[in-house]
């Protein structure tokens, strides 16, 4: 019999400020048979890495000397729990793919990267821009039936820099009441592409990440989960037979642990429950504190080092190539992470 919770985080993904960081990226808990919150302070900050606050309903309830109920009577409406996922319309994902000139992260991949690169990735991720002032960048959640799941929206100021406005078009929807309400069931992000790429998949946290690595090194089939605490089984499910490389971002140690030992904790988990899956820790072992509290991800390290186009060494000996790390460390990072040869195909050593 299957255990129905009487609360849990609010599956709208309605964001609010958070009462330790005060970013705006708080998700309340609600009370499933009322579709209430529960408070305004019980919920978790989706910014694990730099705030990780999570106060749960448990601690909500013993603060305040309450019994704790979390398991849900026999007698609970079904239908107040059990809801199926919501889907947008494609028509509603074709007149979002506009506006590019207005639109900061597609300016700003433009200008640093080769354009009909950027514009081949837009049209493969099916990149939008919210009908709005700020013209943000929506990412589409599309699975592999190419049913539209969800769209992610993030504003990005004129150096590809995100800024603290995150939403999602389903919760635009609902405030501007062109909607009663949507049941969000996530999936990876560049899902969709799977069944036209028999590729090694590589896995990262964000949908910036997978944008930028698919226009370098389109060895892998890129995606993305969407934030560190989005990889998880029901997530992957459809890459069961598929090759799987995860890639997660660099950060500082909480709690004794970061975000490599989190995804490492779960990639074993999967691998005992049949995935074909690895982690890389290169970039792990080869950071240093200021990559680790800058939060670096594997496409900052390519974007600092686009002048040196390490995703193909033009070089026929090693002595070029060694100059160029003389200059850049972070090249042997990048050579060791990716297996890049030199132009003749042969292994690159130091």
């Amino acid at each position: 019999m299957q255990m129905i919770y009487k609360y849990s985080l609010h599956r709208k993904s309605i964001k609010h400020i958070c009462p330790r960081c005060a970013k705006k990226r708080f998700v309340r808990y609600v009370d499933n048979e009322s579709n209430q919150y529960l408070s305004d302070k019980v919920g978790r900050c989706d910014r694990e890495q730099n705030c990780g606050h999570h106060y749960t309903p448990k601690f909500f309830f013993n603060d305040n000397q309450e019994e704790y109920k979390p398991i849900l009577s026999n007698t609970a409406p079904w239908n107040s729990i059990q809801q199926d996922a919501s889907f947008h319309k494609n028509e509603e994902l074709a007149t979002s793919l506009c506006n590019y000139d207005k639109n900061n992260f597609v300016k700003f991949l433009k200008s640093k990267f080769d354009i009909n690169k950027v514009n081949e990735m837009m049209q493969q991720y099916k990149i939008g821009t919210q009908s709005n002032k700020f013209y943000g960048t929506i990412f589409w959640q599309i699975d592999f039936l190419n049913k539209v799941k969800g769209g992610k929206i993030i504003n990005y100021d004129n150096l590809g820099k995100r800024t603290k406005y995150i939403n999602w078009v389903h919760a635009v929807n609902i405030k501007q009441k062109k909607i009663r309400n949507f049941n969000l069931e996530q999936c990876l992000f560049g899902l969709h592409l799977m069944k036209s790429s028999s590729k090694t998949i590589a896995i990262v946290e964000s949908e910036k990440t997978a944008c930028v690595m698919t226009m370098l090194f389109d060895k892998y089939l890129w995606m993305a989960t969407g934030s560190l605490g989005g990889l998880n089984q029901k997530k992957i499910a459809p890459l069961k037979n598929r090759t799987i490389i995860l890639y997660p971002d660099l950060g500082e140690s909480i709690n004794n642990h970061t975000p490599y030992s989190k995804w490492k904790k779960k990639c074993d988990e999967f691998k005992k429950k049949g995935f074909n899956i690895k982690i890389s820790d290169l970039l792990e072992q080869n950071s240093t504190y200021n990559d680790r509290k800058k939060g670096l991800d594997i496409s900052d390290y390519f974007i600092e080092n686009l002048n040196t186009k390490p995703t193909k060494i033009i070089a026929n000996n090693n002595k070029k190539i060694l100059n160029m790390y003389k200059k850049n460390r972070k090249i042997k990072t990048l050579i060791d992470v990716f297996d890049l040869t030199n132009i003749n195909g042969n292994t690159i050593t130091f």
